[in-house]
């Protein structure tokens, strides 16, 4: 069988220069090119990517990012703004007590955004797809956010009442839901397998789920049990700290935390690697690929480790430069520039938070993002490859929100 490897092309120099250049523009303009930045390194990344051999393209431009999230900011605004006079209604005319308007202003607001935040994000992979072409065929996705938020809010619903029991029929039905809706010129993908695939890879994290909720429900019955028996809570937290048991159940639960982000990766990792396994595209063409938990762990430790270690080197040296160039424009002599505490603190705070921030992402996409990005990539494989030779090409989806309802509710979109 025929298999088209991919290939990582980018080099982590050229991204350097792009990512603090953008990141540099981005905060002189307030935000606003922060639009421009996402395309420019959306197509640096598509472009980078490049299975057997040919790399994708991307098309979107900044101006159909900025005029989506200005869309997406007055009707976020408009559902607010309606919700709130839901709850002003509601509470006027049924609970008729206004002391509770606040809560249930937020309640309403919520319940609102949930779904709107799995329509936003749907429509960003929309968007996303729209814009990607590979060996000049444009890809595509159907209609269908507001399917996929309903069913996002109900599988979710089940996962919470079955205590994670239902992840596995959650992730199978949505991805199946999205790849399902996906096209690549004239041609669709289709998600095969089953949910059932998938919970030999998170029954680990499920057992560190439920042995942390059953500490905390033993926990809480000696609380309940000891207050029942005449002492006030202080009292009870007295005795609690003398309970081996309870000593024990503690510092179980803090063992667990670390286990269930742990196991959460690698189910997120494996589910994605099952999922690919399982997609077809046409009337053959099948896919793999062999993302590593352990090395997606250590790219985000040492990727974390080492942009706190450069964000923290550079910053003193660059806020030494903008002292510097006060010192050599200015009649001051080093020591006045200390000894003005008032502006002159509050200056220099404001550029090393700046300079902080524009680092922190520099740094992020040099030492976590691409290297992730890459690692996906390379374990990337696209099996019949012979059988895309008869894809055609597909009518432009003339849609222009470029995400919006994404960008305002930090839904997603990729970088």
């Amino acid at each position: 069988m025929a298999i088209f490897k991919t290939e990582f092309g980018g080099d982590r120099g050229e991204l350097f220069q792009l990512a603090l250049k953008t990141g540099t523009l981005t905060l002189l303009t307030a935000g606003i090119y922060r639009f421009w930045a996402t395309t420019r390194l959306r197509r640096w990344y598509w472009s980078s990517v490049r299975p057997g051999g040919m790399p994708l393209e991307y098309t979107g431009t900044a101006l159909e990012k900025l005029i989506g999230f200005l869309i997406a900011i007055i009707i976020l605004a408009i559902v607010l703004t309606a919700a709130n006079l839901i709850a002003l209604t509601l509470a006027v005319d049924v609970v008729q007590q206004f002391e509770q308007l606040p809560f249930l202003t937020l309640a309403t607001a919520g319940l609102i955004f949930v779904p709107l935040w799995y329509v936003a994000s749907y429509r960003a992979r929309r968007y996303l797809l729209s814009r990607t072409r590979w060996r000049g065929i444009r890809m595509a996705m159907s209609p269908g956010g507001w399917g996929y938020a309903w069913r996002a809010c109900l599988y979710g619903a089940l996962n919470v009442l079955s205590l994670g029991l239902l992840w596995p029929l959650k992730t199978y039905r949505l991805e199946k839901f999205l790849t399902d809706r996906s096209w690549y010129g004239n041609e669709r993908f289709t998600q095969h397998g089953g949910f059932g695939q998938l919970y030999g890879p998170i029954l680990p994290f499920l057992f560190c789920i439920w042995g942390s909720l059953a500490l905390l429900g033993y926990i809480g019955w000696e609380v309940s049990r000891l207050m029942s028996s005449d002492v006030d809570f202080l009292g009870a937290m007295a005795l609690l700290q003398g309970n081996a048991n309870v000593t024990w159940a503690s510092w179980a639960i803090f063992a667990f935390l670390p286990l269930s982000l742990l196991f959460g990766l690698y189910y997120r990792v494996a589910s994605i690697r099952v999922l690919v396994s399982y997609k077809t595209l046409g009337d053959g063409v099948e896919f793999d690929i062999y993302p590593r938990t352990r090395s997606i762990l250590r790219i985000y430790i040492l990727g974390g480790l080492k942009t706190a270690f450069a964000v923290s080197l550079v910053s003193p040296i660059v806020l030494g430069l903008f002292l510097g160039v006060i010192w050599l424009f200015s009649d001051l002599s080093p020591q006045m520039l200390f000894q003005q505490s008032g502006n002159m603190s509050a200056a220099a705070g404001l550029i090393t938070a700046i300079v902080i921030f524009l680092l922190r992402g520099v740094f992020r996409q040099i030492m976590i993002v691409y290297p992730l990005v890459k690692h996906f990539a390379e374990s990337f494989e696209l099996h019949n490859p012979a059988l895309v030779e008869g894809v055609r090409q597909r009518d432009k989806d003339q849609r222009t929100d470029g995400g919006g309802f994404a960008e305002a509710l930090g839904a997603g979109g990729a970088f």
